[in-house]
């Protein structure tokens, strides 16, 4: 290089120096002047026919990226919303379900227990009410032994009266007979009417008064008076036995009645005592039977509210789980609605600095109706602006920016990838080759 400039390989002198260092910085400006362009004028050329061939400028294929992105965002968001208006209804569906089996479950055990305590409590009556059936058969029983015992006694009372009355009626109406007809029998006959239990006492005095006139007249033949006084006694004894003989049958008589009467009011006790008998252990039998069924009725109430509170439980549960799962989901789904609002805000406030009038101006630059000249003539000033050598940060930059503070405020990760994408430079080879 100094060959070519100064003719020689040695550096030239301190005024010679001074000399060459204007002469080179005069040659870097013109190589500058001269190749740059150049350069740039065939980059910007070929951008150029890119754009030309895409039909956008770079800021705008990052705003179709954004229009993109926000119209993602809104479909996101809006189909966000009939997926939850789907699970709100679910939630709601489940919520009144489970409210009306809960209630349907209280009422039923609350019926349930009701019918259990009715079921126990008629049992109880029911228990009561055997109790007293049961002491009143006892009490028919003994009655009806007791009757049974006595009736016993008072026929054998009778059979002995009865014998006595027709044993005395039998021996006496013999006695008269053997008076009447004067035989030797008189004196047996009359001893064995003597014997009787029934007879009274004036009789048995009346009969040993004339056994003992027959016994002292037994030795002779009697004279007229004698034989006229036995026969008047004679005659006395033989009324005597047969009064007593009327009144004993009389008597008999009314033993039998009795007898007849005793006998049939005792039938008629036990019929009464037996068809009570009959009747209350038919009612005892059958209220049994439906104390065994209302204790039954019981059990059953019982079992079947122990099922319907755990299916309450159950219920109970399953309710409780659903509501907090969707009043998480819903408290998720403010949260995220209120972030898929704040992200379409960002994006259109993105938007909105990339479309400003300043970015438009910016970006007539790089339309494709533009002229290569002027294109060669503002790409230098655009690149290195770009590059920051004009010391101005661009729209793109303010829009990533914006973008990914907005993201960092509200933790959205979507915010971050597109300012990612925002932040991407179409420029970057151009910058390079500029740089170096």
């Amino acid at each position: 290089f100094w060959l070519k400039l100064f003719g020689s390989s040695t550096p030239p002198s301190s005024a010679c120096h001074q000399r060459s260092t204007k002469a080179v910085a005069m040659l870097f400006a013109v190589a500058l002047a001269v190749v740059l362009p150049q350069a740039v004028f065939a980059s910007a050329r070929g951008l150029a026919e890119a754009r030309a061939d895409a039909g956008v400028t770079p800021v705008q294929k990052v705003l179709q990226m954004l229009d993109s992105m926000l119209a993602k965002g809104k479909r996101a968001k809006h189909e966000e919303e009939e997926e939850f208006a789907k699970f709100h209804e679910w939630c709601d569906g489940v919520r009144a379900e489970k409210t009306r089996s809960i209630e349907e479950a209280s009422e039923q055990i609350a019926q349930l227990s009701a019918d259990a305590a009715n079921a126990e409590s008629d049992a109880e009556v029911l228990a009561r009410e055997i109790a007293e059936l049961e002491a009143a058969i006892a009490q028919a029983e003994e009655e009806a032994a007791t009757a049974t015992a006595l009736r016993k006694k008072e026929n054998a009372d009778y059979e002995a009266q009865h014998a006595d009355f027709s044993e005395s009626i039998d021996a006496i109406a013999r006695a008269v007979q053997v008076l009447k007809a004067r035989t030797a029998d008189v004196p047996q006959s009359l001893v064995q009417v003597r014997s009787l239990p029934l007879l009274p006492p004036h009789a048995k005095a009346a009969i040993t008064a004339y056994l003992e006139m027959d016994s002292g007249n037994a030795g002779g033949d009697l004279g007229v008076p004698e034989a006229n006084a036995y026969e008047f006694q004679s005659g006395g004894v033989i009324a005597m036995l047969e009064k007593l003989a009327l009144k004993f049958k009389d008597q008999r008589l009314a033993l039998q009645k009795a007898e007849m009467s005793a006998k049939a009011n005792y039938e008629m006790l036990m019929q009464q005592l037996e068809d009570n008998l009959k009747a209350d252990k038919a009612t005892a039998t059958q209220k049994t039977a439906a104390k065994a069924g209302r204790l039954e009725d019981a059990a059953s109430a019982k079992a079947e509210k122990e099922i319907t509170e755990k299916a309450k439980a159950e219920d109970e549960k399953t309710l409780s789980n659903t509501l907090s799962e969707c009043h998480a989901r819903s408290e998720e789904y403010e949260r995220n609605q209120v972030l898929r609002s704040e992200e379409v805000k960002a994006i259109e406030k993105a938007m909105d600095i990339l479309s400003s009038a300043a970015v438009a101006g910016h970006a007539e630059t790089y339309l494709p109706g533009a002229s290569l000249s002027q294109a060669g003539a503002t790409v230098l000033t655009q690149l290195l602006a770009a590059t920051g050598h004009e010391g101005s940060e661009g729209p793109q930059s303010r829009a990533a920016a914006y973008l990914q503070a907005r993201a960092k405020q509200l933790g959205s990760r979507y915010l971050a990838v597109m300012a990612s994408h925002a932040a991407e430079d179409p420029f970057a080879k151009v910058k390079k080759m500029i740089k170096d």
